[in-house]
């Protein structure tokens, strides 16, 4: 069942925008779906109405199938948010019918007993991996507590960190989505979403590049390997150079002055931290390394 943002229990058209700008907007804005681990897209999202959580539509309805608890929180829910836009700031409200209302209009014939059995265990398999992949990973290292050290320090240390990687000849080792590589990062159509991914990984390739080099201003490198990154996003080819195996002999050249021997590992790793969920802080603390070999 639909119902509009406007009823019932009209909020005013001045509250239904503050509410839209002060919740549901940040609960979806450049957030990811916990249970895809995709960024999610504002016209497929699902904000639940008992405690905001964003997912994708999708991943949420097809949960709900066979939960009606929030995956984050654990929150009982039975109503989201949807067809959320934020220009005109509204939103229809979809309210669930109990699951057991669902089961008793699902049809029953013989024939399709075995196929209903079969759809039902794989539905749970999909559920019992998105249960997994939804688990905080652990918490591998830190690097001090803001506040209780200088940021100067603690940047120092991480930085260092980058370097142990390089000269023990170590290896991240891939977030994982389900059967596949996690594919975080989505093929760049236009000038908004290069700007967004450079954002995010500029200051990661600069920190590593003053890891493997000791260079305090890689700007120059820093351009040659965002056009590399940036050229495998927009040609489409994002989800072959997700492969880390990979390595084209001409593809990584522009890189191999000054990177050298170590060209192949920083590749493998911005490949990782660039295809992972987190953020730079995040992804510090929880991936895992393993013997290059």
């Amino acid at each position: 069942m639909d119902s509009p943002s406007s009823s019932p229990k009209p909020l005013g058209k001045p509250n239904i925008q503050r509410f839209i700008r002060r919740v549901i907007s940040p609960a979806i804005v450049d957030k990811t779906c916990p249970i895809c681990l995709r960024t999610i897209d504002v016209p497929g999202a699902a904000v639940l109405t008992v405690c905001f959580h964003a997912y994708c539509l999708d991943c949420i309805h097809k949960w709900s199938d066979l939960k009606r608890n929030c995956p984050l929180c654990n929150s009982t829910f039975d109503s989201w948010f949807y067809k959320i836009d934020l220009s005109s700031l509204r939103y229809l409200k979809q309210q669930l019918p109990a699951i057991s209302d669902c089961k008793s209009v699902i049809p029953r014939p013989r024939s399709t007993v075995a196929d209903r059995r079969r759809i039902i265990e794989r539905t749970r398999r999909e559920m019992n991996d998105v249960n997994r992949r939804t688990r905080p990973l652990p918490w591998r290292r830190s690097f001090g507590r803001p506040g209780t050290m200088s940021p100067h320090v603690i940047a120092e240390s991480k930085l260092q960190w980058r370097a142990s990687v390089y000269n023990r000849r170590l290896q991240a080792v891939p977030i994982y989505h389900g059967n596949g590589f996690q594919q975080n990062v989505p093929r760049i159509r236009n000038d908004f979403e290069k700007e967004k991914l450079l954002r995010r990984i500029e200051p990661w390739i600069q920190r590593e590049l003053k890891a493997i080099l000791g260079d305090p201003d890689p700007s120059i490198i820093l351009h040659v390997v965002s056009s590399l990154l940036f050229s495998r996003h927009e040609d489409g080819s994002s989800a072959s150079s997700t492969q880390l195996s990979f390595v084209n002999d001409n593809f990584l050249a522009p890189l191999e002055p000054f990177l050298h021997h170590r060209t192949n590992m920083f590749w493998h790793e911005l490949r990782c931290f660039v295809d992972s969920p987190f953020t730079m802080e995040t992804y510090d603390a929880v991936v895992e390394y393993r013997q290059l070999k």
